[in-house]
């Protein structure tokens, strides 16, 4: 059975791990809250017995304490003192009464006609008046007319705050509203536990999907790439943009892709000269056997001719010139393709570029040949008479392309890891086309060439673990670039010829 794609098992895997941290927790909460309701139930039911006996007997204080303000009230009715108190304005005597009769809370002052009026009072203020202060305030307010023969326009007010009931409603509302919220706790957590689970899902599905094809698409693009590397697609690049283990490892496969280019390149180039390697030393063994003999056969025909006919003596003359002649560029062909199927060995020794250049540049004194060699460019490890060849070759083609006026530039450059050798003539150039083929063997644009020297000159340079490309110059004509190792700085070593 096949298991599921990992994006889908990450995916999976979040969610299965919210849901069971969620259901734990759940259960957890849920275990805390009923030992709190029940705890809550067992003390409500011995708060609520006690809460009851203390509403009892503050309702029988505050009956007492209605009836004793009462009796107050008749004796102020019948008494001068708030008569005498609403002419004076001193209140003391009344105070004094009230402390006399444990009334020493009670407050005491003067209202007049409009603040009676606005008590609302029901019927006339013909006798004392004992009433709850408000709804939430349980104080006694007694008012008391100031004439006790009739009704007056003032009247006392006392006041006498009863603390302890208040403290005590206060007590059983809160009690009462404890029990009805108790019920409703669990319908509430039910509820709050289900909007948390379906968000925390929610969540870990999105986190899961982009995590998990954050991670997936990747390495998806690594499958893609490894099946077309094993396709022989060696230019199928994946591409970068990340910055974490997987860009490293996509850079990793990319830089394992260009190396497998570059070693498939070059061992097809490598096939390529042993190829040709392989057809010029045979055409250099059979068209060298036989050129000797016919040029001597030849010049036979012509010492031996004893003949007096001056026209049939030059006719034989004349060929035996060219024959020879022939015989003579065949043999400079034969020995191109021995010098180029028989590559020496190399003879390495640490040399200076710039005195190799310096040398081989004084045989061409009526050249053209501009030198801007780098001061800072150090000794390498060289086989000073096979570079001369390369330096021959590239200078003879540049004098060919650029022509008698032409002119020929040859720079070196010291970089960290290497020296660039840079041959630039002003000639028409090289066709981008044929930047890479010229490098091949039998391949020439100039008349007559046989094609042979730049397939040497590269053969030369990448035994010296070098590179060399063919480019456009600046201001026009052909660019040949060498890049050779410096000693010791981590390049490639040179390697030796067989």
């Amino acid at each position: 059975m096949r298991s599921l794609p990992l994006r889908w098992r990450i995916v999976t895997a979040l969610i299965a791990l919210t849901l069971g941290t969620t259901l734990a927790l759940s259960m957890l909460a849920q275990h805390f809250l009923e030992s709190g309701l029940q705890l809550q139930d067992n003390i409500s039911a011995s708060t609520g017995r006690a809460l009851n006996d203390a509403v009892e007997l503050a309702r029988n204080h505050y009956e007492s304490r209605k009836e004793a303000l009462a009796d107050m009230g008749n004796r102020l009715i019948q008494s001068p003192l708030p008569a005498e108190a609403h002419r004076t304005g001193n209140l003391q005597s009344i105070r004094d009464l009230l402390d006399r009769h444990d009334m020493a809370d009670a407050r005491l002052r003067l209202a007049d006609a409009a603040e009676i009026a606005s008590l609302n009072l029901r019927g006339s203020l013909s006798g004392p008046v004992v009433h709850r202060a408000g709804e939430r305030d349980a104080s006694l307010k007694m008012i008391v007319p100031v004439d006790r023969n009739g009704p007056s326009g003032a009247a006392l007010v006392i006041t006498s705050p009863m603390v302890e009931l208040n403290n005590v409603e206060q007590a059983v509302q809160a009690h009462q509203y404890l029990r009805m919220i108790g019920s409703d706790l669990r319908g509430e957590f039910f509820f709050y536990f289900l909007a948390a689970t379906i968000g925390l899902l929610l969540l870990a599905c999105l986190m899961g999907v982009r995590i998990g094809f954050g991670v997936t698409h990747p390495l998806d693009e690594l499958v893609k790439g490894t099946r077309e590397l094993a396709q022989d697609n060696l230019d199928y690049r994946i591409p970068a943009g990340r910055d974490d283990e997987i860009g490293l490892l996509i850079g990793s496969f990319n830089r394992m892709a260009e190396d497998l280019t570059q070693n498939r390149r070059q061992r097809l180039e490598a096939e390529k000269i042993a190829a040709w390697r392989e057809i010029a030393r045979r055409l250099a063994h059979e068209i060298k056997n036989p050129l000797t003999p016919i040029q001597l056969t030849v010049q036979q025909i012509r010492d031996k001719y004893p003949g007096e006919d001056p026209v049939y003596a030059k006719l034989v003359q004349d060929c035996t010139e060219i024959v020879t002649e022939e015989v003579e560029s065949l043999r400079k062909l034969v020995q191109e393709f021995a010098d180029f199927a028989r590559m020496p060995s190399l003879s390495l020794g640490r040399h200076s570029l710039n005195d190799v250049i310096t040398d081989i540049v004084r045989l061409y004194p009526d050249a053209g040949i501009v030198l801007e060699l780098g001061t800072k460019v150090p000794d390498l490890d060289l086989d000073s008479e096979q570079m001369r060849r390369v330096l021959i070759n590239l200078i003879e083609n540049g004098l060919e392309a650029a022509g008698e006026h032409g002119r020929i530039v040859i720079q070196t450059e010291n970089h960290p890891d290497s020296v660039k050798l840079l041959v630039v003539d002003s000639g028409p150039g090289v066709p981008e086309p044929d930047r890479e083929r010229i490098f091949q063997p039998h391949v020439t644009t100039r008349q007559g060439g046989m094609g042979m020297g730049l397939a040497e000159v590269r053969s030369i340079v990448e035994s010296h673990g070098g590179q060399i490309v063919a480019a456009s110059a600046p201001g026009g004509g052909a660019q040949f670039e060498i890049s050779l190792p410096v000693p010791g700085v981590g390049a490639s070593q040179p390697e030796e010829r067989i």
